[in-house]
Order: structure tokens, then C-alpha cells, then sequence
């Protein structure tokens, strides 16, 4: 007898289960076909670029942005052999390269190499170009930042000469031609780069993300009795830096767009839009970024693309700053991919 009461009790419950169920798949294709509920799908790829941060979620990049947004398997393809008439005018001020033999000691007016000049170094040019392309690489791996454009942002800023650069107000270091500004501006906003700043100061003190001149100065590399005329240890070192500080400018320009749009900087942009905006605001300043993007988002109310954020910048400055990112991630056919 309780073997039938349960029996009886458990069909009972299916059907009272399976009614329920029924009820709430009319009521729910009630709401669906008559427009009262309409859920969002987002795509897969939106879900996934959430899930980290804008400045390293690598997804849906346009083919025409790959020459400079690739990460190849190897360093062997940032391979180059550019002539590089500031770094072979600066090996030869700097006695690495003997031109003697040319016209005006291989010099021309402005320090840099002339023709001859030129020939004479290039052997030693084509060397250092390429010191980095190992770190640069590992900078990758390690801080996300993108190698090609890592590369060609050292070319267009240093030539790879790590000097100081004190006949500029105010005075810019190292590879990627930074100031103490622009440094302390990428530690406020890359824990990681505080840390390694602060390892780099002698007395350990970095309270009020002030940027001790022993941490400015680790980013000259030149050396006067290296084969080279640089000091390869510590460049790797800078290069490293470097990309932090970069990275440090991706999260503060990833901030701006969230600030002017109210959306996370995923949504309203792809990851190649993102950078090309932090390369604008590593060269012209925040300001550029928030109030280009607050336009073209005024003209969107949506989604931008580099395209819609180009055609609202207005200033000198920034124009100045759009150009430099423009140079930087322009298609280069030395590099395979």
C-alpha cells in the first residue's frame, strides 16, 4: 500500500511539474512574439574581450591593422635593415664608427650621417636595430604590449640610440624618448610599473609616484667602451620598462573612453582603435583622447572606429598626436607576418 501511495504521489508531481512547465513556456513565447521581452544575445567574442582588460583582449582585429597588431612565433621577423641616419651620425659623434674617409668626417650639419657616412655605419646600424627585437618580443609576453608597434615606436622616437636628449624642454630618456612627466603619468596608472620603478631607486622612495632621476637614468643605455656603444644588459632592461610604461598609457587611455562614452572601452572600440589611441595619448596628452573620442561618440552613439575618432580631432596638438600614431602603425614591407 504506501509502494501505490507513492507511486500515485510521484505521477501527481510530474504532471503538477509538467503543467508548470508548460505554463511558463506559453507565457514566455507570449512575451516573445508579442515584442513584451526581448533579451539580448551578446556575441560570443564581446563576452570574451570582457573578461580581461580592454588594453589585452585580442579580438576580431581587422586584417588591414595585422601588419602592425601581429605577434609572430619567433623574433626572426622584426628582423630589419633600415638606413638609420640619426643612429649612424650618433655612432660616429660617438667614435663607435670610424669615417674618417668621408666627406666632413661622415657628418652632415645636423649630426646626422651623410651618404658615405652612412655606408660606413650601416653594418653597425643594422646590428642595433635588431638588439632589441629578442626583448621587445619578451616585452610581449611579459606586458601584453604589441611587439611590431613596440618596434616601430622606438625607430620613430630614438632610432634605438638610449641616450638622454637634454637640448629638448623638458629633457626626454631612453629608447622611447620619455620625460619624468610622461614616466610618472604611466607609473600612476601600472602597479606593475611602480614596483619596478621603485627596485630602480636607490633609496626606495616613490611615495607621491615621484620618479627618482636614478629610475630616469636607468633608461640611458650608451656606453662609451662598448663594442657597440651601448649597453646591451641594461637596454634589454629599458626595453622592458619601456613597454610597461606604454601599457600604463593603454590603461589610462582605456579609462578616458570609459569616462566619455559610459561604456567599457571593449565595447566601444576594437582593440586596434584602443591602441592607436594610446599611442595618441603617449604623444599628445589625455585631454586629445577624451575629447576626440566624446565627439565621434556624440556622432555614433555607438561603437567608433579610428575612422570616426580621426575625422573629430581638432587641434594642433592633438593633430599633432593623431599623426604620430598614424606614422607609428603605418604599413611597413619589411616585416612578414
Amino acid at each position: 500500500m504506501p509502494a501505490k501511495r507513492l507511486s500515485f504521489f510521484t505521477r501527481n508531481r510530474k504532471g503538477r511539474i509538467r503543467n508548470k512547465i508548460l505554463a511558463v513556456i506559453f507565457i514566455s513565447g507570449f512575451f516573445l512574439f508579442w515584442g513584451g521581452i526581448n533579451p539580448p544575445i551578446p556575441p560570443a567574442s564581446v563576452v570574451s574581450a570582457q573578461t580581461v582588460h580592454p588594453c589585452l583582449a585580442r579580438v576580431n582585429i581587422p586584417m588591414n591593422q595585422m601588419h602592425w597588431l601581429y605577434v609572430p612565433e619567433s623574433a626572426d621577423p622584426l628582423y630589419t635593415e633600415e638606413e638609420l641616419f640619426f643612429l649612424g651620425g650618433q655612432l660616429i659623434t660617438n667614435r663607435v664608427v670610424d669615417a674618417s674617409i668621408c666627406p666632413s668626417g661622415g657628418l652632415m650639419q645636423n649630426g646626422y650621417a651623410n651618404a658615405c657616412g652612412m655606408a660606413t655605419a650601416l653594418p653597425k646600424v643594422v646590428f642595433i636595430q635588431n638588439l632589441l627585437n629578442e626583448p621587445i618580443l619578451q616585452a610581449w609576453k611579459d606586458v601584453g604590449v604589441p611587439p611590431v608597434m613596440l618596434k616601430q615606436l622606438i625607430l620613430f622616437e630614438s632610432q634605438f640610440w638610449p641616450a638622454m636628449f637634454n637640448d629638448m624642454v623638458p629633457a626626454h630618456y631612453g629608447f622611447g624618448m620619455i620625460t619624468s612627466i610622461g614616466l610618472q603619468n604611466a607609473v600612476e596608472w601600472n602597479p606593475d610599473l611602480y614596483a619596478k620603478v621603485c627596485l630602480a631607486s636607490a633609496s626606495g622612495n616613490c611615495l607621491g609616484y615621484q620618479i627618482s632621476s636614478q629610475a630616469l637614468s636607468s633608461l640611458i643605455n650608451v656606453c662609451e667602451t662598448c663594442e657597440y656603444g651601448i649597453d646591451t644588459v641594461a637596454a634589454i632592461k629599458s626595453v622592458d620598462i619601456l613597454a610597461e610604461a606604454l601599457m600604463g598609457y593603454c590603461y589610462q587611455t582605456a579609462a578616458l573612453v570609459t569616462n566619455a562614452t559610459g561604456w567599457n572601452a571593449s565595447l566601444a572600440m576594437d582593440y586596434a582603435t584602443l591602441w592607436k589611441l594610446t599611442l595618441m595619448n603617449y604623444n599628445a596628452g589625455p585631454s586629445c583622447v577624451y575629447d576626440s573620442v566624446i565627439s565621434a561618440f556624440k556622432r555614433t552613439e555607438g561603437p567608433m572606429n579610428w575612422a570616426d575618432i580621426s575625422a573629430r580631432v581638432t587641434s594642433d596638438q592633438c593633430v599633432r598626436g593623431l599623426t604620430y600614431s598614424n606614422q607609428i602603425t603605418a604599413k611597413y614591407s619589411y616585416f612578414n607576418y
